[in-house]
């Protein structure tokens, strides 16, 4: 822990998303005011079109907010500081990590998917009581799928990006950079939960948990972190300086 690390081939991700998101806002507004200001019938679809470039224009500025304080904690965590570990890879060990971080993603997604379907079935009952109207099970099968449909390909997409990834991670008190995907557990409300080193597989990985604010409810998302050969006594030493973080007395 806390050797000197070269940063030449990592490319802060978050700061070009808040520069996209930047120029995006930009060329929306343009979209309202040449709108506004052209002969478009305002009753005709010109009022339309200008609620559209004006939201489009607010979601865009609200991302590259943002993106800045995501930007700088990864440049916080790559460039200005040592982390508190840089773990390199085998084919082999990255290759089990995709496995095991694969069959994990599925296992919580289908849990999530089934309790997703019982509040749906149940809410689609209540409201056929109450308005008797087929069409609602029209609107809540169509939502059943589009949910199962994104607990389907989200793991694939998640390794397809870790195979595509460097095969590399970089661990801080904050954050973590992990086959070329950044994630921080300190910004939006977020905190850190606790830590822990999952043994029970090909390859052990480190567990940072934490969880953050939605509209409906705190939600719990986990950080894995593949232990190269070697490494576990300072996944411990990770873990131990996490959980005080968290306020744990011991790692989970």
């Amino acid at each position: 822990m806390g050797t000197k690390i070269t940063y030449a081939n990592i490319i802060n991700k978050p700061r070009r998303v808040m520069r996209n998101a930047f120029v995006l806002t930009a060329l929306m507004i343009g979209g309202a005011f040449i709108t506004g200001y052209s002969n478009l019938d305002r009753m005709n679809g010109g009022f339309a079109l200008i609620f559209l470039f004006g939201f489009g224009a607010m979601v865009s500025f609200i991302t590259a907010l943002v993106y800045i304080s995501r930007a700088k904690e990864f440049n916080i965590l790559i460039n200005q500081m040592n982390p508190l570990a840089h773990w390199t890879y085998t084919q082999k060990e990255w290759d089990a990590f995709i496995v095991e971080s694969q069959k994990e993603m599925i296992t919580v997604n289908k849990a999530t998917l089934l309790m997703l379907i019982v509040i749906s079935v149940i809410v689609c009952g209540i409201l056929l009581l109450i308005y008797r109207d087929s069409l609602f099970i029209l609107i809540i099968g169509g939502l059943i799928l589009i949910l199962s449909t994104v607990a389907f390909l989200a793991p694939r997409i998640r390794s397809l990006m870790l195979r595509k990834g460097v095969h590399e991670a970089y661990i801080g008190i904050d954050s973590a950079f992990v086959g070329g995907t950044f994630q921080t557990w300190t910004q939006l409300g977020a905190h850190l939960v606790a830590a822990s080193v999952y043994t029970k597989s090909t390859i052990p990985i480190l567990h940072v948990v934490f969880e953050f604010p939605t509209l409906q409810a705190m939600q719990q998302e986990i950080v894995r972190i593949p232990v190269p050969t070697g490494k576990m006594e300072e996944a411990k030493k990770i873990v131990e300086k996490l959980s005080k973080q968290a306020g744990n007395l011991s790692p989970i």
